[in-house]
């Protein structure tokens, strides 16, 4: 009840501030057309999950600035709240995001690896999980397009896991998520009875 109280009183303070600073009918910042459809967006301040599209409605947590959410669908003009579907499924106000940004050292696709490199990029949306299976801990849902990196092995391999039907690969979740997450994580790379071919990440150059 206590922390209940605190998380109320804490989520009030920040939607009065709030307020005062973003107008009624702000919306998510312009960015050019060919990210319009990404479903990645990161908050710009503090700013709290709502369990209805109120301010009113009971806030589930707190998001600090700058962490990453996977919307559950694109806003339209005059929405002045959307659900998102990670961290935490709930409601966010559209003023408070931001598209995401690439890695400082923005990554471009390339059909053959780098020797050595970590860094990979999603082609399809994944889930990612604590442990190599699908009723591993859930941690949050990853868009095209996100870029990761894998941890690797003595020889350049890539760390990875055969169980149910699927091949595992462990992710660096500390360097993939600089103060956001932190230990390791894992992704189905590739489905083994429906597409044994694919691969859900590609290497960055």
């Amino acid at each position: 009840m206590e922390f209940q109280k605190l998380l109320y009183i804490f989520t009030l303070v920040k939607i009065a501030t709030f307020a005062l600073s973003v107008p009624v009918f702000a919306q998510i910042t312009q960015t050019p057309s060919n990210s319009s459809q990404s479903s990645c967006r990161a908050t710009k301040v503090d700013t709290p999950i709502f369990k209805e599209p109120s301010t009113s409605s009971n806030a589930i947590r707190i998001l600090s600035a700058k962490t990453k959410i996977a919307l559950a669908y694109i806003p339209v003009s005059g929405d002045r709240f959307v659900r998102i579907q990670s961290p935490t499924s709930g409601f966010i106000q559209t003023a408070v995001l931001k598209f995401c940004q690439t890695n400082n050292n923005a990554q471009n696709l390339s059909s053959k690896p780098t020797i050595g490199s970590e860094c990979r990029q999603l082609v399809q949306p994944q889930t990612l999980r604590l442990q190599p299976s699908t009723k591993g801990a859930y941690i949050a849902t990853l868009s095209p397009n996100t870029i990761v990196y894998v941890n690797m092995l003595t020889g350049n391999v890539v760390k990875s896991y055969k169980a149910e039907n699927f091949i595992w690969v462990e992710i660096d979740l500390a360097r993939s998520f600089p103060g956001e997450l932190s230990g390791n994580g894992w992704i189905a790379n590739t489905d083994l009875i429906n597409t044994p071919g694919l691969s859900s990440l590609t290497y960055c150059s």
